[in-house]
């Protein structure tokens, strides 16, 4: 035959689809094959995971917190989270997989295994049965799923993890709810100490300023008007007496001077002495001059001399003189006795005019004092009632009372794996062969640039064909081809066969039919059939 002529157009019919199907069969039924056999082969060959997991609901206070407000201030979702971080800690994982001797025999680092574990592990949210566009969404309930190749303990590690989470959650609000209860007791105690050290203080600045502060102001003010009418008084007897005094030494001058006869008399001679003297000091002459000194010298021995003979009783001395002699004693006595009272209580008025001077700067002192003590006495009332409601509240989370997580579906052994998905493993791969055969097909038909028949010769060269040959087949090529097409007719009821009963098999196991599973070295082998 002669090449084909590429310029020219084909038609293309079903029936040149069944010739090319004759012709090609192999290259399109083992594609074919191949990816059938190869998708059963993956199917089968993919290790079952098995599923377990536990629906727990968020139950919200059993107490209206009308009468018992909780202490526990973080909100559901933020603790969650939290939760979920202390569950899927290295430690708490590490202790699952020995307690449930999860991996063994794989030679690997434990941060590996743990890591392993924490992606077989699912903590998820439930959506809400109701969802309101109008509040932010709420944490309602959630599931706790584990994964693992061996279906005994999925159900057991799942529930452990559960259990965990709860356990978690009780410490974590317990632990909150003490932690509060112990922080409003210590900051009471600080406070009360505060309140002492302040009421101390108090108690010091009143004793240290006694008699400036304000309570006393009134008695301090009555006491000095007291004392200064005193003072007047004092003042007009001392003025009284000086008076007296003064007049009293007049007339004792009088009476020595009518009873002096002699012009020898010392009194006599003083007198006339102190007015030579007031004359030296008109005329100018100092305290130093000569006649001044002599003066004074001779005025003092004379007042001497007088003094020794009136003690002595020398010279005549009258009842009057005498009688007058013992008032002005006693006058000069009474003003000495009053000069010093006076002293004394112009002291005691300067003292309490200090006292009322210095009582508004106490008193702001003091204020500041008493202020601080009466707010810590209004904070220890506010922290003792927060203290009642912090151990009400303790008490309510040691009861259980509070929010709680509540397990309303434990995880239940699983009675066949999630994946691998074996049927959809198996149609999937089967379409890809069928794909790949097709695709062979048409590649192979496709490099060819032969002709098959009469009419594509015609219609290619466009000339009258004159006569054709018939392919010529020897009986013992149609013999050997009878023995090709029993033994592919075979081969292909085996092959149907096969996948029949594989087919059948897997969807015994997807279906619960037919279950055996197999466990990890050392593990009991259990096949459960329903």
């Amino acid at each position: 035959m002669s090449t084909r002529d590429n310029t020219n157009e084909i038609s293309f019919s079903l029936a040149d689809l069944k010739r090319i199907l004759r012709r090609r069969k192999l290259w399109f039924l083992m594609p074919t094959l191949v990816g059938v056999v190869g998708a059963l082969g993956l199917a089968l060959g993919l290790s079952p995971t098995y599923e377990a997991a536990s629906t727990v609901l968020v139950e919200p206070q059993g107490i209206p917190d009308s009468l018992v407000e909780t202490t526990v201030v973080a909100e559901t979702e933020s603790r969650y989270g939290q939760l979920k971080l202390q569950i899927l800690a290295r430690d708490n994982m590490s202790a699952i997989i020995d307690e449930f001797k999860l991996y063994r025999g794989e030679s690997v680092p434990r941060e590996q295994l743990v890591e392993r574990m924490r992606e077989a592990i699912l903590i998820e949210p439930l959506p809400p049965a109701i969802i309101d566009p109008r509040k932010p969404p709420t944490l309602e309930s959630f599931r706790i799923a584990f994964r693992s190749e061996n279906p005994r303990i999925v159900a057991d590690v799942a529930n452990r993890l559960t259990r965990d989470f709860i356990a978690a959650h009780l410490a974590d609000r317990e632990l909150q709810a003490k932690g509060a209860s112990e922080f409003i007791e210590n900051e009471l105690a600080k406070t009360r100490a505060e309140l002492e050290r302040i009421q101390q203080r108090i108690a010091d600045y009143k004793q240290e300023h006694h008699g400036e502060l304000p309570e006393q102001l009134i008695v301090n003010t009555q006491h000095l008007e007291r004392l200064e009418k005193t003072l007047m008084t004092m003042t007009a007897n001392l003025a009284v007496a000086r008076n007296q005094i003064v007049a009293i030494e007049g007339q004792i001058e009088e009476e020595m001077n009518s009873a002096s006869t002699s012009d020898h008399d010392p009194l006599k001679r003083k007198r006339l002495l102190e007015i030579a003297l007031n004359g030296f000091r008109a005329q100018g002459k100092t305290d130093k001059h000569p006649d001044v000194l002599q003066a004074k010298a001779e005025i003092a021995a004379l007042g001497w001399l007088i003094e020794e003979n009136v003690a002595g009783g020398v010279g005549a001395v009258s009842p009057a003189a005498r009688a007058l002699r013992l008032e002005l004693r006693n006058n000069q006595v009474t003003s000495r006795v009053l000069a010093k009272e006076i002293e004394r209580v112009k002291t005691e008025v300067a003292e309490y005019e200090a006292r009322i001077e210095m009582t508004p700067r106490r008193a702001v002192k003091l204020g500041w004092l008493e202020a601080s003590a009466q707010n810590m006495t209004y904070a220890i009332r506010e922290l003792q009632l927060k203290l009642v409601d912090a151990k009400m509240g303790h008490t309510i989370e040691l009861a259980q009372k509070g929010e709680k997580f509540r397990v309303i579906e434990w995880a239940v052994r699983p009675d066949s794996p999630i994946s691998p998905n074996r049927p959809l493993w198996f149609v999937v791969g089967s379409i890809l062969g069928l794909l790949s055969g097709l695709a062979c097909l048409i590649l192979r038909e496709t490099m060819d640039q032969s002709f098959h028949s009469l009419t594509e010769l015609q219609q290619r060269v466009t000339l009258p064909v004159l006569a054709s040959i018939p392919e010529i087949h020897l009986p013992s090529e149609l013999a050997a081809r009878r023995v090709r097409m029993r033994r592919l007719g075979i081969s292909s009821a085996v092959i149907l066969l096969l996948i029949a009963t594989l087919a059948f098999y897997l969807y015994g196991r997807t279906n619960g039919i037919s279950t055996a599973h197999v466990f990890p070295p050392g593990a009991e082998e259990q096949t459960v059939d329903v």
